[in-house]
């Protein structure tokens, strides 16, 4: 059953306190979420992080016990950055924490523990994914930028469909060839196929407007848009 906007989002204007987390390899490096892109590290190079990547201090039921001591609702986790390292066990890709050093399904650990707290439970996905041509130059590699959409379109499915409910899905990168416009951006990524598919999944979910959809919530960034 299809519900409807107000319904939807009723908790989220009562809940108005949560806890966004940025966490993935390049917490290794502790320069930032977009090191990769912003120091040029080779693709290949950037890869041999996930050999390293083993948190075994990573506990969730004390990340949510934190979130709830200080007041919040709801939580955001990176699920897959903009580097392409998933925090869940992904079908269509190698480089995730399960398939390397790590062989957790941490985006499973936090899911089980948000919601055992009694937080709503909220994913970040990045659209893009920079270990592929075809998102810096979609023209030139059409492949590669077709293998990249159907990677965005399989693993949101395989989020939507495996962890339980979840609540808030918080797209990123829908930008085209690196912010360059080439034309409509959720007709490139196909995202109201995508999106369509979520919510037969997840009935109440509420998702944001990257995905180049208005959705149901607008994400300015480094400031305040009044409504």
């Amino acid at each position: 059953k299809k519900m409807a906007y107000e319904e939807r989002l009723a908790w989220f204007h009562k809940a108005r306190f949560g806890l966004f987390m940025h966490w993935g390899l390049y917490s290794l490096l502790g320069r930032g979420e977009w090191t990769m892109f912003c120091e040029r590290i080779p693709r290949d190079e950037y890869a041999k992080l996930a050999g390293r990547f083993n948190p075994h201090k990573f506990d969730a039921d004390a990340w949510a016990g934190l979130a709830v001591e200080a007041g919040m609702k709801y939580a955001v986790l990176t699920t897959r950055h903009h580097d392409g390292f998933c925090l869940f066990d992904s079908q269509v890709s190698d480089f995730t924490s399960v398939k390397t050093k790590a062989k957790r399904d941490l985006v499973a650990e936090y899911v089980k523990a948000f919601r055992k707290a009694g937080l709503k439970v909220g994913f970040y996905y990045s659209l893009l994914d920079w270990r592929f041509p075809g998102y810096f130059m979609p023209e030139k590699h059409r492949g590669s930028a077709e293998d990249m959409i159907q990677q965005f379109h399989a693993q949101v499915g395989e989020l939507m469909a495996n962890y339980g409910k979840i609540d808030l899905l918080w797209y990123d990168g829908d930008w085209l060839a690196h912010g360059r416009v080439l034309g409509d951006k959720a007709e490139f990524w196909r995202s109201k196929e995508v999106n369509r598919a979520a919510r037969k999944l997840q009935p109440h979910l509420i998702i944001n407007n990257r995905s180049g959809l208005d959705e149901d919530l607008d994400t300015p960034e480094q400031h305040v848009t009044a409504s």
